[in-house]
């Protein structure tokens, strides 16, 4: 797929957006100071490229957690938070402070990655919706343990794929997490002419 430099950057900026939004919420939640950048996105049209291009932003983990919403209307797509396995244990005993047994960790994951993933998605969706009066109906956000290969990505095939590397500092601890946006092609090209509209406005 061939996608200007200058989409790249303003969907990077979009999402960058998103997340210092959401850093001070999360700041508020956890009486803690959070740092959240986003040092790489990907961008890629075939489903058959989304193993490798996991893989590019630096995760092997077979299993991982995601939070997703996803929306419809004048728009079609879902959006997602990702967390490697460790990456989502270390994030929950931060937050809550808790050791438990695996069944009381996997209590405490859903709450907490419901929690931080509807947070982080609702600022994210508020910063595209900067460049888009588009009326969207949201669903449920719901949680589910994937895998990179297979689940993390189904859809009906034809989705553009938007794929942001995170990371968050919190008490001087790194955890890396994904934001997954999907977006029917129709919805990917009115994204795109949005910020290109906005770039030769010169805003």
């Amino acid at each position: 797929m061939e996608i200007s430099e200058e989409v790249v950057d303003g969907i990077r900026e979009l999402v960058t957006i998103g997340v210092g939004q959401s850093a001070g919420l999360l700041n508020d939640l956890t009486s803690a100071h959070v740092t959240l950048t986003v040092p790489e996105i990907r961008i890629f049209e075939n489903p058959h490229e989304n193993l490798s291009v996991f893989r590019s932003l630096g995760t092997d983990e077979q299993t991982l957690s995601q939070v997703s919403l996803s929306f419809s209307g004048q728009g079609e797509g879902s959006i997602s938070l990702i967390f490697p396995d460790k990456s989502a244990i270390n994030l929950i005993i931060l937050l809550t402070g808790e050791e438990g047994s695996p069944d009381e960790m996997d209590v405490l994951r859903v709450e907490t990655l419901l929690e931080v993933g509807n947070i982080i998605i609702s600022s994210v969706m508020s910063a595209f919706s900067l460049l888009s009066s588009r009326r969207l109906t949201y669903r449920t956000p719901i949680y589910r343990v994937v895998t990179p290969a297979v689940t993390t990505f189904t859809g009906t095939g034809n989705e553009v794929g938007i794929l942001a590397r995170s990371t968050f500092e919190l008490r001087s601890i790194e955890i890396e997490g994904f934001i997954l946006c999907m977006l029917s092609p129709a919805a990917f090209e009115a994204l795109k002419a949005s910020i290109l509209e906005v770039m030769e406005r010169g805003l």
